[in-house]
């Protein structure tokens, strides 16, 4: 058995987790974990994380055990070109609904169509960069990649989720990000409320009654206030109601150590950008 799916099979059964049990934590097939565990297949970079909570371990014992004797491996450089990549793929993925959503608004449309042109052109240079030093593997690392875009247009549409009379509160510095978190919210039912950084978030559900808002998602990094440090203050709040308010990162940043100190500091779940909608969605769901 491979290395890799040794170290998944061997920490899963110590869990006492089933095949399916893992892969419905992960909304994956039993049959994909199957595939982990005799080396057919790797997860999807985007379920690392997650993976690694369930199992008990952190990314970078994840990637350790991927390496295939290669320095350095090609598991540990399709992560590294993945954060590399995430931020202007979610602003292309929410900059597209914004389009479709204010379809009658052409100055809104032109300004989220500029958005995606700025953040595809980053990305067609940080192709071409990969592409100058590709090397055999890296050309299979591309395939990967294609393969998993050329897959979206088949998921199948997404089920409906309803929160209406649910108030979300969104702690985000960047506008744009802002407007993107308002559309996917609105489109639950849900009605949305904005800070703009860690201390404005905080002074709000200080300020507000208990109960007035029933969810946040907080960004990590924001100016004057980080979302951690945020998130640390509302959990240490007098009234029972605001200390304990569910608290979803969301972030492009990965690494081990954003989660460790997200967790730490007493959020609930982690969510990373770029923002899958079904995932997001469930993800609240949980909360809601």
């Amino acid at each position: 058995m491979p290395k890799f799916g040794s170290f998944i099979r061997s920490l899963r059964t110590e869990k006492g987790m089933t095949q399916a049990a893992l892969g419905e934590k992960l909304h994956v097939t039993d049959k994909a974990v199957s595939k982990w565990e005799r080396g057919l297949s790797y997860p999807d970079i985007s379920l690392f994380p997650k993976l690694a909570d369930l199992l008990g371990v952190t990314v970078s014992d994840l990637l350790r055990e991927g390496d295939d004797g290669k320095a350095p491996s090609r598991l540990i450089r399709y992560y590294q070109m993945s954060r590399d990549i995430r931020t202007p793929i979610h602003i292309i993925m929410g900059c597209t609904d914004l389009v479709e959503r204010y379809a009658d608004d052409a100055q809104k449309r032109q300004r989220y169509l500029e958005s995606i042109r700025v953040s595809a052109q980053f990305l067609l240079e940080r192709c071409e960069q990969i592409s100058k030093a590709a090397n055999l593997d890296d050309k299979m690392t591309a395939e990967d990649l294609s393969a998993y875009f050329l897959r979206q247009p088949d998921k199948p549409e997404l089920p409906v989720y309803e929160f209406k009379g649910k108030r979300i509160l969104v702690a985000e510095d960047m506008e744009l990000n802002r407007e993107i978190a308002r559309g996917l919210i609105e489109q639950t039912g849900a009605e949305a409320a904005f800070a703009e950084d860690g201390a404005e978030c905080l002074r709000m559900i200080e300020e507000a009654p208990a109960g007035t808002y029933d969810l946040i998602l907080m960004d990590l990094s924001m100016p004057n206030m980080s979302g951690i440090e945020a998130t640390g203050r509302i959990r240490q709040l007098e009234e029972k109601e605001k200390a304990t308010i569910p608290i979803i990162a969301m972030t492009a940043n990965v690494d081990e150590k954003d989660r460790e100190a997200a967790y730490a500091a007493g959020m609930d779940a982690f969510a990373a950008k770029p923002v899958e909608q079904e995932k997001l969605y469930a993800m609240m769901e949980e909360f809601l």
